[in-house]
C-alpha cells in the first residue's frame, strides 16, 4: 500500500506548524507518521517543537525546496520511505517555497512507485494575504493556485478581514475548497479529504486538476526563473544576552521604522528574565512563549536585509 503525502503549504508565519501539531495530536499515529520539515534560514525551531512530540522528523536545512534542491528533496523522501515505510508523510515546505515545485518532486517516477499525494493544503493569513500577493506575487500565487484546500488563519481575531480574503483567494483558486471557520471547530477529516466533495475527484495517484499557470517539472529540469534564495534574505543573529519583551518590541519597531530591508518573519529562542522563550514575529505582531530550548539565536527572514544595521538595532551580544 502506498504512503500518503500531505503537503502543508503557506507563506511565512501563516500557521503551518500549528496545523501540523494539531494533526499529529488528533489524527495521525506517531508510529506511522514522518514529518519532513524544510526551513529557510539557519534556525530550525519548528523541528525542535515537532520532535518533542515523538514523531520522526527528517530535517532539510539547506534552505528552500526549489530547483537547486529537487534532487536532495527527492532523496530525503526516498530515504524516509525506505527507512520508516510510514503510513503518511507530512511535508512542511519553507514559507517561501513554491508548492508546484514540491508537488513536482513528489510526483517523480521513483517516489510515485511508493507514495502518492493525498492532499495539498495551503494556510493563508487573512490579515496579510493582500500584502503578500502585492509584494511577492509569484511565490504567493503559486501556493494558492496549486492547493486542493485553502485554510484561512487568524479569522477569529480578524472577522472583518475574512470576506475580502475569501474573495481574493477564491479568484486565484476557484476550484479549491476554502475553510474559513474557527480553527477550534475545524473538521480535520474534511480538511484531509475524508468526507470532502473535492476528494471524490482524487484518484489513487493523487489529484490532477488543471490550475492556471501550472508548471510540470521533469527530474533534474527547472522551468522557472526565480528561486527563493534570489527573492528572500535571511539574517541569523546570535543573541546571547538576556532581553525583555519591551526591548524586542523596541528593536522590531526600530527595524520597521529605519527600514534596513523588510522583515517578513522572525523566529528563534532568546533568554528572557523569566527563562528561555521562543520568538515568533510577523509585521506588527510579536509572540514570546516560554520553552526549554537552548536560547541564543534569532533568524530574520525578509527582503533586502542589511545585516550590519540589523545587528546594531538588535544589539547582537
Amino acid at each position: 500500500m502506498k504512503t500518503d503525502i500531505y503537503i502543508i503549504s503557506g507563506f511565512l508565519g501563516a500557521g503551518k506548524t500549528t496545523l501540523i501539531d494539531r494533526l499529529l495530536r488528533e489524527v495521525f499515529d506517531p508510529r506511522e507518521t514522518v514529518v519532513i520539515e524544510n526551513d529557510f534560514g539557519e534556525v530550525s525551531l519548528d523541528t525542535s517543537l515537532i520532535r518533542s512530540g515523538g514523531f520522526a522528523v527528517k530535517e532539510l536545512s539547506a534552505g528552500c525546496i526549489c530547483c537547486s534542491l529537487t534532487g536532495d528533496f527527492q532523496a530525503a523522501i526516498l530515504e524516509v520511505l525506505r527507512e520508516f515505510s510510514p503510513k503518511q508523510i507530512l511535508i512542511e515546505p519553507s514559507g517561501v517555497g513554491k508548492l508546484s515545485d514540491i508537488e513536482s518532486a513528489c510526483r517523480s517516477a521513483k517516489i510515485a512507485d511508493m507514495a502518492q499525494i493525498r492532499r495539498k493544503i495551503t494556510v493563508a493569513d487573512v490579515v496579510r494575504c493582500r500584502m503578500y500577493l502585492d509584494n511577492f506575487g509569484e511565490f504567493y500565487e503559486d501556493q494558492i493556485r496549486h492547493a486542493h484546500v485553502i485554510l484561512l488563519s487568524r479569522t477569529e481575531q480578524n472577522p472583518d478581514k475574512v470576506s475580502r480574503a475569501k474573495t481574493l483567494l477564491t479568484a486565484m483558486a476557484p476550484k479549491a475548497q476554502l475553510f474559513a471557520g474557527a480553527w477550534k471547530s475545524l473538521d480535520l477529516s474534511s480538511l484531509l479529504g475524508g468526507s470532502a466533495a473535492h476528494a471524490a475527484d482524487c484518484h489513487e495517484d493523487g489529484c490532477h486538476h488543471d490550475h492556471p499557470h501550472e508548471h510540470h517539472h521533469h527530474d533534474g529540469e527547472c522551468d522557472h526563473d526565480h528561486s527563493a534564495h534570489e527573492a528572500f534574505d535571511t539574517v541569523t543573529l546570535s543573541l546571547s544576552r538576556t532581553v525583555t519583551r519591551q526591548e524586542l518590541e523596541a528593536a522590531f519597531r526600530a527595524a520597521e521604522a529605519d527600514r534596513p530591508g523588510s522583515i517578513l518573519r522572525a523566529k528563534g529562542v532568546v533568554s528572557t528574565p523569566k527563562g528561555p522563550a521562543t520568538v515568533q514575529y510577523l509585521p506588527g505582531e510579536l509572540n514570546l512563549t516560554p520553552c526549554t530550548l537552548q536560547p541564543g539565536s534569532l533568524c530574520l527572514i525578509g527582503s533586502n536585509l542589511h545585516e550590519q544595521e540589523l545587528k546594531r538595532i538588535f544589539g547582537k551580544e
